[in-house]
């Protein structure tokens, strides 16, 4: 049966799992969903996909990081680490150098290019933000987090409990 676009009523129906809960994770999906489109869409203008958007703010964060570190922070594996960054050598914004006390080391830096494009994509991103952030009064706003951070810390709990070694390491 073919359900009408944006109609995802069907995912929800999990046997088990109360409409409330099932609300609140049809309406999680959703915002994701949302979110990445509106991330698309956001960076388009400055042809960087958000993936590659979110690198080059970790590395203006920690500038000469290894790659191994910026996919960890990424949760990244390598081999996507490691595309995602040639890429980004490609067109300038980074320079990968090896590390002057351990040759096996490569470290990551920002280039003057990388520099001003992550600027111009936090500008972008605070501007989008705002637009949409600046509709909710502050208390929903700090509900909001509140509840975000309460859900993601749930989800954190379930991980432990589903696979102790894993939590916090680079999906592969």
């Amino acid at each position: 049966m073919r359900h009408p676009a944006g109609d995802r009523s069907h995912l929800l129906d999990l046997e088990g799992v109360d409409p409330c809960s099932a609300r609140v994770f049809g309406a999680f999906m959703r915002a994701m969903h949302l979110h990445r489109q509106l991330m698309l869409h956001v960076f388009a203008e400055q042809q960087t996909p958000p993936g590659q958007a979110m690198c080059l703010r970790i590395i203006a964060a920690h500038d000469g990081a290894t790659q191994r570190e910026i996919g960890e922070m990424l949760h990244l594996a390598a081999p996507t680490v490691t595309s995602m960054l040639k890429r980004m050598e490609h067109l300038g914004t980074i320079a990968r150098e090896p590390d002057p006390d351990d040759q096996r080391v490569t470290r990551v830096h920002l280039t003057p290019a990388g520099g001003a494009l992550d600027g111009d994509l936090r500008g972008i991103l605070a501007q989008s933000l705002g637009q949409i952030l600046d509709s909710m009064t502050e208390d929903d706003r700090r509900q909001l987090a509140r509840l975000l951070e309460v859900f993601a810390e749930h989800i954190a709990v379930g991980l432990a409990e589903q696979a102790p070694a894993t939590v916090g390491e680079p999906a592969r």
